[in-house]
């Protein structure tokens, strides 16, 4: 295997065919690298450079291996750079899950946007993953990070967990309902609607604040349907099945029939970003800090 410092060597004294010189500009002594030159053409079996009392030249050999010096080490200096800004998180790969209502919300753009912008070298892979798996996933290895709302569940050890921003709650009804006129709802205005959910066990922190507005209001909510993903539930309410408690973000989806009125009173959601604290990549924590950044000049502005 040819050293890499003998190649430098080589191609600093062809670069300036100075011996003297070449020393100076690596800083070392003249003696040690003329011997270094010589111990590179008896490894290489070939004479590289002509000396005489006035002039150093290249031979015929030397200027075709000096080529393949300088790929040689231009390919060293790139993989040595590559290694680096793999160490540090400014390259390499994530893998993000999401819940259906995540990219709906600013935050959830305005990081993507900004990370992308600061670490182009970062590739970003996005996955649709019910909340009830973030934990596991992440745990697994699967999932790098993911976008959930917060929940009264405590996270398994090892998980971290960021809020990144508040999301007010909405109520999602007809427009032909009569609460489609009001320009905000107190929640127990709702209590003969049937409400549309996700399914039971799916781990929903809408699920959750539903429950807990019931619970602030003594009322025992009617069911209706249940749907895996937020589109499909608000095509529900539009097909006057139901009314449905989403966060504000989810107003993005303007379908014919449906009307978003704020939830007077209602506790707002947080969004919060998972991790595995203690087997977090370098590029993992580099995109935790940003979104901690980000959302705190959010909250400040």
């Amino acid at each position: 295997m040819l050293d890499l410092r003998r190649l430098r060597y080589f191609v600093t004294v062809a670069d300036e065919l100075h011996f003297g010189r070449a020393a100076e500009r690596l800083h070392i002594a003249q003696p040690p690298l003329t011997r270094q030159i010589a111990a590179l053409e008896t490894e290489l079996g070939i004479r590289l450079l002509e000396r005489s009392t006035r002039a150093v030249t290249l031979t015929p050999e030397g200027t075709q291996f000096l080529d393949h010096a300088r790929v040689v080490l231009d390919a060293a200096m790139s993989a040595q750079t590559s290694a680096q800004r793999l160490a540090s998180g400014a390259a390499g790969r994530l893998t993000i899950g999401y819940t259906s209502s995540i990219p709906m919300s600013r935050v959830f753009s305005e990081i993507v946007r900004d990370f992308g912008r600061q670490s182009p070298e970062v590739a970003l892979s996005f996955r649709e993953v019910a909340s009830v798996d973030h934990h596991r996933q992440i745990a697994a290895g699967v999932l790098d990070i993911a976008f959930g709302w917060a929940s009264t569940e405590a996270a398994p050890r090892g998980i971290a967990q960021q809020v990144v921003a508040s999301e007010p709650l909405v109520a999602a009804v007809p427009s032909g309902s009569p609460h489609a006129a009001h320009e905000s709802i107190e929640f127990a205005a709702l209590a003969h609607e049937a409400f549309i959910t996700y399914p039971p066990g799916q781990g929903s922190a809408l699920n959750a604040a539903l429950n807990r507005l019931c619970a602030q209001t003594g009322l025992a909510p009617r069911l209706g349907p249940t749907a895996s993903q937020v589109t499909t539930l608000v095509a529900l309410v539009a097909a006057e099945r139901g009314v449905a408690i989403v966060p504000a973000a989810v107003a993005a989806l303007q379908m014919s029939g449906v009307r978003y009125v704020p939830l007077a009173g209602a506790a707002p959601l947080e969004q919060t970003l998972l991790w595995h604290a203690d087997d977090a990549s370098r590029c993992a924590l580099r995109f935790v800090e940003f979104a901690r950044e980000t959302a705190a000049r959010a909250q400040s502005s």
